[in-house]
């Protein structure tokens, strides 16, 4: 059995979606040599890395990161893997048909793979990031996806600020998890998603771990 990581790296200075949220730092806070031991300072946001949320991120009072029953960030998942996408992109709904399994069940999770991470560390990552039309959130809603990751970092068009099709996604309590590296190594599915968040009280979502088993290890 394979397991592949699929979280991109966190570092100083890395990419970010920009104001209110900061710069991510990661700095030496102690040293071997000045107290015997090392660590460091995280000033990290929820939306650091590979991170995954839930719909409190738009809809306040809704489950937070901690409150949700650890078993839904196992999932059983399917890759859609779509062709190289450019920047600006558009993603449509025919691809996705053509490209899922006729097997996927609803709350299955459905990890859709465009190439784009390979963009991780450039400055076009997020401003230039390929997006859903309408039409793609509409068949993701239609098909009870129950965790959705991807590898790019957003499903809007980066040049609108708009956040509609993630208010009709997080309408219902659904999972998101971005962005994701390395989806190209994975196939098509099916196999085992572990995304394992941190386990912050009162946020709407952490950085965490993902990693795809390429066996069923799971019915959920």
């Amino acid at each position: 059995m394979r397991v592949l990581d699929l979280s991109g790296p966190i570092y100083n200075g890395m990419w970010s979606y920009g104001s209110p949220l900061p710069d991510v730092r990661v700095e030496p806070l102690a040293s071997l040599e000045t107290v015997g031991w090392s660590g460091h300072l995280l000033h990290l946001h929820t939306l650091t890395g590979t991170y995954l949320e839930t719909a409190d991120h738009l809809f306040p009072g809704r489950e937070t990161i901690a409150e949700v029953s650890v078993d839904r960030f196992i999932k059983k998942a399917w890759v859609a893997q779509l062709t190289e996408k450019e920047k600006w992109g558009k993603i449509t709904a025919d691809e996705l048909n053509r490209a899922v399994s006729a097997d996927f069940k609803p709350g299955d999770a459905l990890l859709i793979a465009t190439g784009w991470d390979q963009l991780w560390g450039h400055e076009d990552f997020v401003r230039g990031c390929p997006f859903f039309l309408p039409e793609v959130m509409e068949w993701v809603i239609e098909k009870d996806v129950g965790l959705l990751g991807l590898d790019i970092p957003s499903v809007q068009d980066p040049r609108m600020d708009d956040n509609a099709l993630n208010r009709l996604f997080f309408a219902k309590d659904r999972l998101l998890l971005a962005p994701l590296v390395g989806l190209r190594k994975t196939g098509k599915g099916p196999g085992t998603l572990i995304a394992l968040p941190l386990p912050i009280s009162d946020v709407c979502g952490t950085p965490c771990r993902a990693v795809f088993l390429d066996e069923v290890i799971t019915n959920s």
